[in-house]
């Protein structure tokens, strides 16, 4: 009867931590660890990789098939990716409304087509033959865009006011600068995209800024609607009328 007592007691009290504030904050700053875990890998990878140009290649050209920091990159990758879906997972435990609990979602879902965009799928480097990685990277990275536009577009029906307006703003300038991105790839084949590199990072990084700024508004939100955090103590006051009920 003990040993029974006993499992239901550590049972109550893991529920309760894991339903607790601090858990749903600490997924909430997942992720802005994701953010600062991408940009590191970013700038790293593109820094050791001989002759790359940060203005002229493609994020991509960092994890492509032939690349020599793919491995480097590609782990970066994978942590961005869980600690992304970590994050979708913080918001949707957090959301007060529909819309929002579907940002969560699709930033689940964002998390999860990143792994095999970068992985079985990655790009061929520049100068290998293409094949259907290729075709498939093309149609794994516009699944992912269409999922970070559908977040970004109920991010702001979930919030109004000044979030909102920088929603908007953040859409506008991924479409914007994704749709020059996709003109200088015009130029691959001769191995000439000025400016390639530079639209692409400004597209992704207005992107995590969002995170970023959706994770601080989320926190923010929860922490002023919630009521005082149960602690070990109260989980285990709880258990107490149970426990002698059962004796």
């Amino acid at each position: 009867m003990k040993e029974l007592v006993t499992a239901d007691s550590c049972g109550d009290v893991m529920l309760g931590a894991w339903r607790s504030r601090t858990a749903t904050k600490a997924l909430l700053v997942a992720g802005i660890v994701a953010v600062g875990a991408y940009a590191v890998g970013d700038l790293l990878s593109g820094l050791l990789y001989e002759r790359y140009s940060f203005k002229d290649q493609w994020i991509s050209e960092l994890t492509a098939f032939g690349s020599p920091v793919r491995p480097l990159m590609v782990a970066v990758i994978l942590v961005h990716g869980l600690l992304l879906v970590a994050f979708g997972v913080g918001v949707w435990r957090s959301a007060d409304c529909r819309s929002l609990r579907w940002v969560g979602l699709l930033l689940i879902a964002a998390g999860l087509v990143g792994f095999p965009t970068h992985t079985v799928f990655a790009m061929s480097s520049r100068g290998m033959e293409g094949g259907f990685n290729d075709t498939m990277h093309v149609a794994l990275s516009s699944v992912f865009s269409l999922i970070v536009f559908a977040a970004v577009i109920l991010s702001a029906v979930a919030y109004r006011g000044w979030f909102r307006l920088y929603s908007i703003a953040t859409l506008l300038v991924v479409i914007g600068f994704g749709g020059a991105t996709s003109i200088a790839i015009r130029g691959i084949e001769e191995n000439h995209t000025p400016w390639a590199g530079g639209f692409e990072r400004i597209n992704a990084y207005a992107y995590l800024a969002w995170l970023v700024v959706l994770a601080v508004t989320v926190m923010r939100r929860s922490l002023t609607r919630a009521t005082p955090e149960k602690g070990v103590a109260e989980v285990a006051q709880t258990r107490e009328p149970s426990m002698a009920a059962r004796g």
